[in-house]
């Protein structure tokens, strides 16, 4: 059976745009990272999975190169040309659409305008990629309605990434648009963006579950300090490497290269090669505790990034602190970290599933005790990546 809120989204498409032509359902799941947060720049593997949560995007080839898109979130209707796609001050989340266009047309697709609504029930600002997922599932939809759709996962998500950077988000990384195109229900992907290999992992998470927990503090200077924060691990690693040439990235130091790290390095770049020599570490760690099906160990690890992410990458805040040292003693809870790339968003929690709503009646009240803030919790799980979604039975 077509669930309600599919049919809603194609009937609202109908309402605003027309019956006439066919229309497609697409959607492009969130992404969270499960740990390995903000190494992939630095050669690191990360383990991130698709979430049940979203983009959709229902859309219609057009004749012509006009792109006419309606957005459900912030109930507005803008237009644009393919004919002119220069970013202009009026564009706000536009740039987006008009990025991914960009992308495409600069590889020699050949592409037509389109009707585009868009629905997302990601929350915004909460690490979950919802960007990402935009542009995801806009790259999906019209490559398909364009006869291109047989182009391989990984080079789309290669196309939504560089949709994405050119006029909106340096923050964005391949590894959140290859977990949107490549995830796995049931299951967490291991990536590397550099050497571009994967694998797979089960993830039975048994009596527990995953939840995510907004902490709605808006992110201030994350751009710049994103960008400070690659430009730290960069020089860290040419200086390191003047000492020991065989060295292809920060993430192939190992913990046991603290004392080698210290010698060669001071402050700011000291602690960023610091958590990003353990940070790969504890993603090794984890694909062992995932192959066991020991959520216990996940646990312990995701919290020792935390630790690293707050006090060696700087990059956490106080309520984020707040959430997860209030969370990690609470009955049930086996594991808490922030993820994206922090000065706000959200944390990353495990908890048994019969004490959901007690961690989340008492862990809302201490945090709103605490920062006069409320915390949204939304319950998560492994979902398929980008794909088309059928709209008749």
């Amino acid at each position: 059976m077509i669930p309600k809120l599919h049919l809603k989204i194609v009937e609202r498409f109908r309402e605003i745009f027309g019956h006439k032509g066919e229309a497609k359902l697409y959607f492009a799941p969130g992404k969270v990272t499960v740990i390995g947060e903000l190494i992939d720049y630095s050669g690191g593997n990360t383990i991130t999975a698709a979430i049940d949560r979203g983009t959709y995007i229902v859309a219609r080839k057009r004749p012509d190169s006009k792109v006419n898109i309606y957005a459900h979130s912030f109930k507005a209707r803008k237009s644009f040309s393919l004919d002119d796609l220069e970013k202009t001050k009026e564009d706000e989340w536009l740039v987006y659409f008009k990025g991914v266009y960009l992308s495409l047309i600069e590889k020699d697709y050949k592409v037509a305008g389109i009707d585009i609504y868009v629905y997302t029930d990601l929350p915004f600002n909460t690490s979950l990629a919802s960007s990402s997922s935009l542009c995801a599932c806009l790259t999906y939809a019209i490559l398909d309605l364009n006869g291109l759709s047989n182009i391989e996962p990984i080079e789309k998500a290669k196309l939504s990434y560089e949709g994405e950077k050119k006029f909106a988000s340096q923050k964005t990384s391949l590894t959140d648009h290859a977990t949107i195109f490549m995830g796995k229900e049931n299951q967490v992907f291991f990536f590397n963006m550099n050497s571009l290999e994967y694998e797979y992992l089960d993830f039975n998470l048994g009596e527990y579950c995953m939840a995510v927990i907004n902490s709605n503090k808006k992110r201030a200077s994350s751009d710049s300090e994103y960008n400070a924060r690659k430009k730290e691990c960069e020089s860290a690693y040419k200086k390191l490497k003047e000492k020991k040439p065989n060295l292809k990235s920060l993430c192939d130091l190992k913990p046991k290269d603290a004392e080698f790290i210290k010698a060669n390095l001071q402050n700011k770049e000291m602690r960023r090669a610091l958590y990003v020599s353990a940070e790969q570490d504890r993603v090794n760690q984890a694909v062992k505790a995932i192959k066991k099906g020991s959520v216990k160990d996940l646990g312990n690890l995701i919290l020792k990034t935390h630790d690293g992410l707050s006090k060696l990458y700087e990059v956490s805040t106080a309520e984020l602190d707040i959430l997860v040292e209030e969370a990690i003693n609470m009955d049930g809870v086996m594991g808490v970290c922030m993820i994206g790339t922090g000065f706000g968003g959200g944390v990353l929690m495990f908890l048994k599933k019969t004490e959901v709503e007690n961690v989340i009646e008492n862990l809302y009240s201490k945090y709103k005790e605490k920062t006069r803030r409320d915390a949204d919790v939304y319950i998560v799980k492994p979902s398929n990546g980008a794909r088309i979604l059928p709209i008749e039975e």
